[in-house]
């Protein structure tokens, strides 16, 4: 799936050329599970929130969408910028990327067929914490749904009335809690993937508007 290259903190993703940085979290499962599962059409518009490196918007543009990512990390703003423009050439639509938190920059009357979300979701204590943005790119909260949460109440603010949302849940989180946040929101909500890692299981939700 990806061919990488130490020596440049760089690795091959399909044809797109991914650049990493240690401040920023490192695709991983979780990363390669949503891009698996992912269904984009071409006239999609898109939202990613916390993009990270940005290979999942990258990929989204590449198939002609327009894209709009957001993530609260300079580092990972920059680097995105960078991915960019190490793949402009391979992009049939068109990326943009903002700094800010969740939904925090995009305006009001900015809808979308489709929003993407890997959130933070490890259930986190205080005496885990390591510090600086690992912690903002891992912790969720005692429960590890404090992010989700905020996530899933931001949502139909920004998500089209026949559009989708995806996002990923670990095992290690409680699914009644989740279950009961997506139905405060009147939200229809499926599994679309499961995988087992070590230790933990990750589903991919695919979410909508209820009718």
């Amino acid at each position: 799936m990806k061919k990488k290259d130490d020596t440049l903190n760089i690795f091959l993703y399909h044809d797109i050329v991914i650049e990493t940085h240690p401040e920023v979290y490192d695709p991983a499962e979780d990363t390669f599970l949503l891009l698996e599962t992912l269904h984009i059409d071409s006239n999609d518009t898109i939202l990613e929130l916390g993009t990270g490196c940005g290979i999942i918007a990258l990929d989204c543009a590449c198939k002609g969408t327009h894209t709009i990512c957001t993530d609260i990390n300079p580092f990972a703003v920059q680097l995105t910028r960078r991915n960019i423009e190490r793949n402009l050439l391979l992009l049939r639509g068109s990326m943009e990327i903002r700094q800010g938190n969740l939904f925090s920059v995009i305006h009001e009357k900015e809808l979308f067929n489709v929003i993407i979300f890997n959130p933070p979701y490890l259930p986190t204590k205080k005496q885990e914490k390591v510090g600086g943005w690992f912690d903002i790119a891992t912790d969720g909260g005692q429960d590890g749904l404090r992010v989700t949460k905020r996530f899933i109440q931001g949502l139909k603010k920004h998500l089209l009335n026949n559009g989708r949302a995806y996002f990923i849940f670990s095992s290690l989180s409680n699914r009644l809690t989740l279950e009961h946040y997506l139905k405060n929101e009147k939200l229809s909500s499926w599994i679309v993937a499961r995988r087992k890692f070590e230790g933990e299981e990750l589903d991919v939700y695919c979410v909508s508007p209820a009718d």
